[in-house]
């Protein structure tokens, strides 16, 4: 159906009713990739890795008081995105600041779209790792307790921990790579530093004002925040660290370019067009 000739406000409605469907599966996704994540990954239980009680890498004590949480950071990798990715659009619509060909309901449902994507398949393939790996935290110990004597230099096996925290803790002690916090963080926000970059177009050919570059980029700077965090608060290693930083900014990047155009393309404030036309959902 050819848009152009209908009315502006119908032609309008029915774009975005075909956007809409055209991205269910890509919602379908995102929705099977939530579920799992909040009930399957996240209390999968981990390989249980055996370990020595002379290792003073994982002899560090356990901190009750986390920088930020792991709910916190969940909230803060999917709200604050969200929150700056909306104003950002109503603010270029009533300002008229948008170059785009497409409505701004559509634009906005792609950057939800993006952002949901990269944080909950980043948690998935997080935790998969984690309960695959399945090495020690850097508290492990403190979460083990164990309590029987044995050879300085003896391997043991959570069977010898007496669980002073909780079992469930305990077991969570084993699955510090990658990290979590840092994986998510770097999911979430590298995607809305891309998002944003494009959005006002900082690497056209057109020169920007610094302050921009640098308003674009403090999200990653929140994201080292909450990765460094978990090192201090003796939760993970600082190869975790890097790993979790590493995966996270392959997940956003990946997922960005996906569907939207590069941040050096005249077109980089729009949604790539590739579902536009009718596909199958396998090849015939």
């Amino acid at each position: 159906m050819n848009t152009r000739a209908l009315p502006p406000s119908t032609g309008s409605k029915l774009s975005t009713n075909a956007n809409v469907k055209a991205y269910a599966s890509d919602w379908a996704v995102v929705l099977i990739l939530l579920v799992y994540f909040f009930s399957i990954a996240e209390h999968a239980n981990p390989f249980q890795r055996q370990f020595s009680i002379t290792d003073l890498s994982i002899a560090h004590p356990f901190a009750t008081e986390e920088r930020v949480s792991g709910i916190a950071c969940i909230l803060l990798a999917s709200i604050l995105p969200l929150a700056i990715m909306f104003s950002v659009t109503i603010l270029k619509t009533y300002t008229n600041k948008t170059s785009s060909k497409y409505d701004p309901l559509h634009i906005f449902q792609i950057s939800l779209l993006g952002l949901a994507l990269s944080i909950f398949l980043d948690g998935v393939v997080t935790d998969i790792l984690k309960n695959w790996i399945a090495r020690p935290r850097p508290d492990f110990l403190a979460r083990c307790g164990v309590k029987i004597d044995n050879q300085p230099g003896e391997l043991l096996d959570v069977s010898v921990c007496s669980a002073p925290l909780g079992v469930p803790l305990l077991l969570d002690g084993m699955r510090s790579t990658p990290s979590g916090h840092s994986s998510i963080s770097f999911a979430a926000f590298l995607y809305l530093s891309l998002w944003l970059s494009g959005q006002f177009k900082l690497f056209t050919s057109t020169p920007q004002h610094m302050y921009k570059y640098i308003l674009v980029f403090l999200p990653l700077l929140l994201a080292t925040y909450v990765a460094s965090s978990r090192v201090q608060d003796y939760r993970h290693h600082f190869m975790d660290v890097i790993l979790g930083s590493v995966l996270g900014s392959t997940i956003a990047s990946s997922v960005y370019f996906h569907y939207w155009s590069g941040i050096q393309s005249d077109t980089c404030d729009s949604p790539r067009s590739f579902k536009n036309a009718p596909e199958h959902v396998l090849p015939l």
